[in-house]
């Protein structure tokens, strides 16, 4: 079989949870005897006529289509008809029985999916909720949780800073909750033509997939109630490999090491954790070590906000190779995962279980299916003073110092995975 895998990034340029469950899952897939290519973006830092790249990252050939990206410019973000043409050339020369988009948005052209699905080829895994929500995680510009675009009346104020019936921001909040969709109607708006252009295509690519697998239940109801039907869901939880977490030991330590990983964006809540263990009178227990990206402005301008300097012990470690990971776990006692987002399934929580990481978790119900195991503490998601007792707590009992077995049965394997993907493959349309 011949499988293409469609993703906005690709290592080893960008190693977020996507781009690693893309390329584990080609891989093993090569491992199963198929052919396979990714084909991803390039994001250029200068303007640029469109361009394909041919490369490979270890063992694995990817095809990078190279662009300046505009998110400013909604209508070229979305809608590429150059984009759409350099893929049809790509698919016309690979010629996939199956084409997977792991991600089909961020930069990507809707074109390519919604042609892909109209060809009774595509197969879609959801990793976030950008097709609800153009800013990917149900949240509005303020963090706070947002239960829907309303035909995109709400995504008005939070993408172009523009109100949709009032001037007056506050009533016009109101209305963008609670007031009839049709009053809209006599008042122009072209970014809403926009937000409802963008929202035709990804229903109709939805209409059209083969299948769109879902890594947790709450994924798919919360897609559900938004009102966008899923024609033919699959619930798979995202597989990953586990060959180099086998002999995994902790190296020593006198204090509890803390752990972030992860984008340095609000809506991960570094500010949360930054917040709690400024807090701890006893600077010397622990220390921070925190992984991530500066390169986007958004990225430098939040981490700049943190306020870090108010913990003694503090260390901005960057970005690592993903063969690196089982190096970095054995340098954190404790991983918390402090999102204030409802999260789907991450793939690092799953690397702590794996290696008997300790784990604290704000109380969102995606980061993980079941996280009734040992090893794994729940605060409350936005509350500092919470996320502190639960630290504080930990380093009163000692409990840290205990070494923690990796239970069997918490993490699917990505060979197992690959099997049950390779199954939803071969399923009749």
């Amino acid at each position: 079989m011949r499988i293409l895998y469609l993703t906005h990034r690709f290592p080893p340029e960008h190693f977020r949870g996507t781009e690693v469950y893309t390329f584990e899952l080609a891989r093993e897939m090569q491992t199963l005897g198929d052919e396979v290519l990714v084909v991803a973006l390039r994001e250029l830092k200068e303007p640029a006529p469109l361009s394909t790249v041919r490369d490979e990252y270890r063992g694995v050939n990817v095809e990078r289509i190279c662009k300046k990206i505009k998110p400013d410019n909604f209508e070229d973000y979305f809608f590429d008809p150059q984009m759409d043409r350099i893929f049809e050339d790509i698919t016309g020369d690979f010629q996939p029985d199956i084409i997977h988009a792991t991600y089909f948005l961020g930069g990507l052209s809707l074109g390519m999916s919604l042609a892909s699905a109209q060809e009774k080829k595509l197969v879609m895994t959801i990793t976030d909720f950008s097709s609800l929500c153009p800013r990917g995680q149900m949240l509005d510009r303020n963090l706070t949780i947002c239960y829907g675009p309303r035909e995109g009346v709400k995504c008005l104020y939070c993408l172009f800073d523009k109100s949709w019936l009032f001037e007056n921001m506050r009533l016009d909040k109101w209305a963008r909750e609670y007031m009839p969709i049709w009053l809209g109607n006599w008042r122009a708006s072209p970014e809403l033509d926009l937000i409802k252009k963008r929202d035709k295509a990804i229903r109709k690519i939805f209409k059209e997939a083969r299948a769109v697998i879902f890594a947790h239940p709450l994924t798919l109801l919360t897609f559900n109630r938004s009102g966008l039907k899923v024609h033919h869901p699959k619930l798979l939880d995202f597989g990953v490999d586990d060959t180099p977490f086998q002999a995994h030991e902790k190296s020593p330590s006198a204090r509890l090491r803390i752990g972030f990983i992860g984008q340095i964006l609000p809506h991960k809540g570094l500010h949360i954790l930054a917040d709690a263990l400024a807090g701890i009178s006893d600077q010397d227990s622990f220390e921070l070590k925190i992984y991530g990206s500066l390169a986007d402005p958004a990225e430098k301008s939040y981490f700049d906000s943190l306020g870090l300097e108010r913990i003694k012990h503090q260390q901005w470690l960057g970005t690592f190779d993903l063969g690196q990971m089982n190096e970095v776990l054995k340098g954190i006692d404790l991983l918390v995962v402090p999102s204030l987002w409802q999260e789907n399934c991450p793939l690092v929580p799953k690397y702590a279980l794996l290696t008997g990481t300790r784990l604290l978790l704000s109380d969102q119900p995606g980061i993980l299916t079941n996280t009734e195991s040992k090893g794994i503490t729940l605060f409350k998601s936005g509350d500092a003073v919470s996320l502190r007792g639960a630290i504080e707590g930990l380093l009163k009992s000692k409990d840290w110092m205990r070494k923690i077995e990796p239970e069997p049965g918490l993490v699917v394997r990505m060979k197992e995975h690959a099997e049950m993907v390779k199954k939803i493959y071969l399923e009749e349309n």
